[in-house]
């Protein structure tokens, strides 16, 4: 089932790539840090280490917007080991904050296109999609929160959904999810969208740790800094953060639902 968590990982980090606001990003390559030059003679080499960027970690928060915002993208299912276009999928844009319907798209044709607005703009808008699916495999219902409120369109997002017989085989018998509880699918970056190896999540409602953490990472490089969270009770006011290196990353709040899967991006900050 590797190449099944793999699917999953894009899904989270091409979100990724497209929920920042809208602003410009610079490249984000992999950079390493020699051995310092006065290491001791014919000592072991010092393992290279990533250098991330943090210097989003204490922006404000953007206040301005466009006039009008558009969010379009794709709408996905597994078929195999890979992602296919997903029809009959209804995607409805939120707000975070009170759940008013901001607007709706749907059913998708078969190439699984969606857009969602123009959303009226001007200041940032806190919003979710939902993505339901009918007369399908049995696929669950998809919540996706970008990591900071929308302030500009946003093309190409990807939005997955899965099923319980797929998420069980992502969960390779490891963990098990509850069917009355929400199932998470988080990518900590840094301010580059660089996927965060070795950082920590936290999922907390009243103040209180909740669902089993699982960070796959630790199967493969290429799932560096995406966490799966099961059995997260039912609630609206989710919160969820991470921690790298003593900083405690930017919190935001997303949905958890039954029969239901959230993905979400956490990043140090706006």
């Amino acid at each position: 089932m590797g190449n099944l968590r793999a699917v999953l990982s894009v899904a989270l980090l091409s979100f990724a790539a497209c929920s920042d606001g809208g602003a410009a990003k610079p490249d984000a390559p992999l950079i390493h840090l020699d051995a310092a030059i006065d290491a001791v003679p014919d000592a072991p080499p010092t393992p290279d280490a990533p250098s991330y960027d943090f210097t989003c970690l204490n922006n404000t928060a953007p206040t301005t917007a466009s006039a009008t915002i558009t969010v379009s993208g794709t709408a996905s299912t597994i078929a195999g080991m890979a992602m296919s276009p997903a029809n009959n999928v209804t995607l409805e844009a939120r707000l975070v904050s009170n759940d008013t319907l901001l607007d709706s798209d749907g059913p998708t044709a078969a190439n699984g296109n969606w857009t969602l607005g123009p959303i009226t703009g001007n200041t940032p808008v806190d919003a979710y999609i939902k993505a339901t699916r009918s007369g399908s495999g049995g696929e669950r219902t998809t919540l996706v929160y970008t990591p900071q409120p929308l302030v500009a369109d946003q093309a190409n997002v990807p939005v997955l959904l899965i099923s319980d017989t797929q998420l069980n085989g992502l969960l390779m018998g490891l963990l098990t999810q509850e069917a009355n509880k929400g199932f998470f699918g988080v990518a900590i970056l840094d301010c580059a969208g660089m996927p965060i190896d070795g950082a920590a999540i936290s999922v907390k409602q009243n103040n209180v740790e909740v669902g089993s953490p699982f960070d796959i990472g630790q199967f493969a490089s290429q799932f560096a800094g995406t966490f799966f969270v099961t059995n997260v009770p039912v609630n609206d006011t989710t919160v969820v953060s991470a921690s790298y290196g003593g900083m405690t990353f930017r919190a935001h709040t997303v949905k958890s639902a039954a029969m239901t899967t959230t993905t979400t991006i956490v990043r140090p900050g706006f």
